[in-house]
């Protein structure tokens, strides 16, 4: 996969790792309660997150445009984001967001995850004729950018910790 750019990742495999471990100071996620996802409205955050976490929020999303998606989608445009704490149900089977209006989201996650509690991010996409799964234990800092084309399916595993993740959706 590392020989691959961004682009030619997300469109062979449907998602690529990234790191940017300085977002976790960026947006400061400890000073907030954050609702889960069952609690709260997919509302871009404007109605449960404080100004300073928006403003923060909105400086992450042009970085991540900025860094990652203008390179390879120069006429992408930012739609939303999403800030939350947990996993919700709906997310915790195989599913794609190909119906919704983005067609790339970036996920960023504050906490470190491990096998004993819970919290990875899984990927499917077939490969000559083959289904192939992968799973990553995300740790604070990571960063994954994945497709939302057919073909290609994630899903999140339950947690027994605080698991808080960003998600930055982008139109190319």
């Amino acid at each position: 996969m590392s020989n691959l750019n961004i682009k030619e990742q997300v469109e062979k495999y449907g998602f690529c790792e990234l790191y940017e471990p300085d977002m976790i100071e960026l947006l400061q996620l400890d000073k907030y309660k954050l609702l889960n996802t069952e609690e709260r409205n997919r509302d871009n955050g404007k109605l449960d997150l404080s100004e300073d976490l928006n403003f923060a929020a909105n400086v992450a999303s042009q970085y991540i445009k900025n860094t990652y998606v203008d390179p390879y989608w120069k006429d992408s445009q930012f739609l939303k984001y999403t800030i939350w704490d947990g996993v919700d149900r709906d997310n915790q089977g195989w599913h794609t967001d190909m119906f919704e209006e983005y067609d790339i989201f970036f996920l960023f996650y504050n906490d470190d995850t491990s096998k004993e509690t819970g919290g990875a991010i899984q990927f499917k996409y077939k490969e000559n004729d083959v289904f192939v799964e992968k799973s990553f234990q995300p740790k604070a800092g990571s960063l994954f950018c994945v497709s939302n084309a057919r073909g290609f399916w994630h899903r999140a595993e339950s947690t027994s910790i605080q698991r808080r993740v960003a998600s930055f959706d982008f139109i190319t």
